[in-house]
């Protein structure tokens, strides 16, 4: 799967000015948001990780599309996607801005859907 398929469910606009906020390069940040989308798919999959965080976290799930699915989780699942990616800290700082920006901008999502302490994460369905 290319990155730019990977990439389907970010506007550029919100890539770009996210990394121009976070002081990371624009194609760092997008090969970052491209290697957590693919490690998401198939790791154990989109629809499984879904399934085990529904069972896991209380309604995690914002919206869901045949493109995507929204979701608002702890800040432990991205500590766990940083550490097994790789990612910096400043990696990590702006691949989760980009995905709070981008569920912000959906008319679909309500911003206080987002529970006190948790994060959203869109991921692209396959």
């Amino acid at each position: 799967m290319t990155d730019e398929a990977l990439l389907a469910p970010f506007d550029l606009a919100v890539i770009r000015t996210t990394a121009q906020h976070n002081d990371i390069e624009e194609s760092e940040l997008r090969d970052a948001l491209a290697s957590h989308q693919r490690t998401m798919r198939a790791n154990p999959g989109v629809e499984d990780l879904v399934y085990e965080w529904r069972k896991q976290y209380e309604d995690p799930v914002l919206d869901r599309t045949p493109e995507l699915f929204v979701l608002a989780l702890p800040p432990t699942v991205w500590e766990e996607y940083g550490d097994y990616l790789d990612f910096e800290s400043e990696t990590l700082a702006a691949v989760t801005a980009v995905h709070q920006e981008q569920t912000v901008r959906l008319d679909s999502v309500e911003f206080s859907a987002i529970p006190e302490g948790h994060v959203a994460l869109v991921v692209g369905r396959p």
